[in-house]
């Protein structure tokens, strides 16, 4: 209601660094989520290394 800020208005109030530092923070995310699945991927079809033994 009144006063609220809505995301494009916190968006404006912000420099560049900001619109690069969430992107940067969602890429890493992304990698985050892919090692996961790959590290998960290994365990379950035994090639986890020592786990795997």
């Amino acid at each position: 209601m009144g006063g609220q800020a809505t995301d494009a208005d916190a968006d404006a109030e912000y420099d560049d660094w900001y619109t690069w530092g969430k992107a940067v923070l969602y890429l890493e995310m992304a990698i985050a989520i892919l090692v996961t699945v790959f590290s998960l991927y290994l365990a379950f079809n035994g090639q986890a290394g020592f786990l795997a033994h």
